[in-house]
């Protein structure tokens, strides 16, 4: 950088480049640490071995407020609420600045700890679901946070995350049981799965009808056998 005057508006600093070197490799080192402790401690794997949904009816979600990845999930969303295909229970967090991640586990802490009270007919949710749009790798640093990281480790749900481009991962989609490149694909994968056991009990019920149909079938033949002995026997 260099300082430059003018009369007009006086002192300034103009930055001629930057060198990235720095802040890129301390939050790749922060990411490590991170990474480190939570294997050290045997958390990694805990949320990713959890059994994936059977199916989805009811989802909390975790973003910011008014983000447009959060309009984007939302969308879909509403249309799958207003056919009574799966409930969405959204609650908003800041994504970035000091205090963001803290603020996200609360929230998301708060929301678990609220659900019984909503009335759903389920002791938790079916998943926990955490996105934000996309954003400069300085943005979506402030994720990389070691509690945070652990609470969704130590959660006895899935969570599914959605929080970036697939080039910007953060150590929360390291640990998540799934993790998407945006909200709108976290959304698409809960429809694909509601959409497939549609199907898949559409299939079952045409084979309970037509082995109905069958057995209902062999058991008229029998009967109609049956007469015909009964009337034989009586004519002689």
């Amino acid at each position: 950088a260099k300082p430059t005057f003018s009369a007009q508006y006086g002192l300034s600093l103009t930055v001629d480049a930057i060198d990235p070197e720095y802040t890129l490799g301390d939050l790749e080192a922060k990411k490590r640490e991170i990474r480190a402790r939570l294997q050290r401690e045997g958390l990694t794997e805990l949320n990713r071995s959890l059994l994936a949904p059977w199916d989805y009816n009811a989802v909390l979600v975790v973003a910011p407020q008014g983000a447009a990845g959060l309009g984007d999930f939302q969308a879909e969303a509403d249309r799958l609420q207003r056919w009574g295909l799966c409930r969405f229970v959204i609650v908003h967090s800041r994504f970035q600045g000091e205090g963001a991640a803290t603020e996200v586990r609360e929230a998301l802490l708060q929301g678990l700890a609220n659900w019984q009270g909503l009335g759903l007919n389920q002791e938790q949710p079916d998943a926990v679901v955490v996105i934000r749009g996309g954003g400069a790798v300085n943005d979506l640093a402030w994720l990389n946070d070691y509690e945070l990281a652990r609470t969704i480790c130590q959660l006895p749900v899935p969570v599914l995350t959605g929080i970036g481009h697939e080039r910007d991962r953060t150590v929360l989609d390291e640990v998540a049981h799934a993790s998407y490149d945006t909200p709108s694909k976290v959304i698409v994968g809960i429809e694909q799965l509601i959409v497939k056991r549609a199907h898949d009990a559409r299939a079952n019920r045409d084979t309970v009808i037509q082995v109905a149909e069958q057995a209902l079938h062999r058991t008229r033949r029998a009967v109609e056998q049956s007469q015909l002995e009964i009337r034989a026997n009586a004519l002689l």
